[in-house]
């Protein structure tokens, strides 16, 4: 069936992209890992490798972003709207549910390190398409926050990227650990969440320094 070619071409380009990165792969490939006769499968379906790209965010995202957007309504309802933890949380928890297990590994993670920075895909433009629209409501609320401790706006841009940067990169780091060290020591994934949630915290809400200020006023 077409849908499930489909679903089979993006679980596959999914895994290599993570593997091999977005410029280490064809979509000619693709098809053949895919068990496609005609290797031209993914180009048919997808047009382009940006096409594919944003179908596989979409394909994974829109289930993220439903959970995302449910977080920022809970914590509407708490009077938590701004709460740095919570917006960490919203972002981090429905992330993290995409994590595989031992014997059962995920690739989702490391895909979205290579691929978030393709121009014209879905990260890159937050407000395009409706799957994004938790992650821009986070973004505009953690420079609120931001806003309210006196950061300057130029550090405000960086915080964000680090923050969440921070955040996918540990998740990516397990995922692959899951997948090639099963035995390695890791700690309890309740731990581990709740301790990448502090330390984004911290990160964001770290103490500007008077160099830093003084860069950060210095005409571009």
């Amino acid at each position: 069936m077409e849908g499930d070619t489909r679903v089979r071409l993006l679980e596959v380009a999914e895994r290599l992209f993570a593997e091999r990165g977005v410029n280490g792969v064809s979509l000619r490939e693709i098809g053949a890992a895919a068990g496609q006769r005609n290797t031209g499968a993914a180009r048919y379906h997808f047009g382009s490798k940006e096409g594919l790209l944003d179908a596989v965010w979409r394909h994974r995202m829109e289930p993220i972003n439903a959970r995302r957007e449910a977080i920022l309504a809970a914590l509407d309802a708490d009077g938590r709207a701004h709460d740095l933890r919570g917006l960490a949380e919203a972002f981090l928890r429905p992330l993290s549910d995409q994590l595989g297990e031992v014997g059962r590994p995920s690739w989702y993670l490391r895909f979205c390190l290579h691929a978030a920075y393709v121009e014209g895909t879905a990260p890159t433009e937050l407000g395009r398409d409706p799957w994004t629209h938790g992650m821009r409501i986070i973004q505009e609320r953690f420079d609120a926050v931001l806003a309210g401790f006196d950061i300057p706006a130029a550090i405000r841009r960086d915080r964000w990227t680090q923050f969440i940067a921070h955040m996918a990169h540990a998740l990516a780091d397990r995922e692959h650990a899951i997948e090639h060290r099963p035995r390695a020591g890791r700690s309890d994934r309740a731990l581990f969440l709740a301790g990448l949630v502090d330390t984004a915290v911290a990160l964001a809400a770290a103490p500007v320094s008077a160099e830093t200020a003084r860069l950060a006023r210095r005409p571009a």
